[in-house]
């Protein structure tokens, strides 16, 4: 493999590999697969489409568009995907740093997307590679869209990037940062009153493959997560970190 160069796409035959990238990595019916036509209009109105190249091969994007959060100039970073066969390499956080730099160039301070929260791979690279902070937590989101998701609801949570803390600007330098420790967090029990300042939340390790070989326990998890980060977000907390400790993965919520 030649030098991965991370440039914005720039011609109708490259939006097209994205496609491509965005069926791969998802497993999308053609039906669910992000439009070519749409990739090029969000990104001639002001949006960001940018890829990781190995030459001329696509090895994966990110993609985002303008939007507005409290008065605040943002972008809506709608995608992103890599390849599976070069998953790994630690293309996502530099798709994502790409992603910052290209904002904070054009004066946006505020990036927000949304996740499948039972994604662990996801949380780590949202939570703890990249400090974004998850603050909503959204029902079935984009309804039934199948692929690797089949029949689960499509709950995500709401994550926001502050392009400008300190923890962001030391991700972005590449300084290494703690991960608190497990025993730092109280286990958080419905009803029990008066949570502490920062609770663990306990989801499984499994997904996506989950999803199609247990889909019952699928749905148990994710109505069992809906359920508390619905409570906590209500009382004011947000979700910082994901800790894996063993097989067992725990999310920390902060208030």
């Amino acid at each position: 493999m030649t030098a991965i160069r991370i440039r914005e796409l720039a011609k109708p035959s490259e939006f097209a590999l994205a496609q491509r990238v965005a069926k791969a990595a998802w497993r999308l019916p053609d039906l669910e697969a992000p439009s070519v036509a749409d990739l090029i209009a969000i990104t001639h109105a002001g949006g960001l489409t940018a890829g990781a190249f190995s030459g001329s091969d696509l090895l994966g994007f990110v993609h985002g568009f303008p939007r507005e959060v409290d008065r605040r100039r943002a972008q809506h970073s709608h995608l992103l995907a890599v390849r599976p066969d070069v998953q790994g390499l630690g293309l996502s956080k530099r798709l994502k740093l790409f992603q910052r730099r290209w904002c904070l160039d054009r004066g946006i301070g505020l990036v927000v997307w949304t996740y499948d929260p039972l994604l662990v791979k996801n949380a780590r690279l949202n939570l703890v590679r990249l400090r974004a902070r998850a603050r909503r937590y959204l029902r079935d989101f984009y309804g039934p869209i199948g692929g690797i998701y089949a029949d689960l609801p499509t709950d995500r949570f709401e994550v926001f990037w502050e392009l400008e803390s300190a923890d962001v600007r030391r991700v972005a330098a590449g300084q290494p940062l703690p991960e608190p420790a497990l025993e730092s967090a109280e286990p958080f029990v419905l009803g029990r009153p008066r949570p502490g300042r920062r609770v663990s939340v306990e989801i499984p390790t499994g997904a996506p493959r989950l999803y199609r070989q247990d889909p019952a326990a699928a749905r148990r998890a994710r109505f069992a997560l809906r359920r508390r980060a619905e409570k906590l977000m209500a009382l004011g907390y947000e979700a910082t970190a994901l800790r894996l400790d063993g097989g067992r993965a725990f999310y920390f919520f902060e208030r």
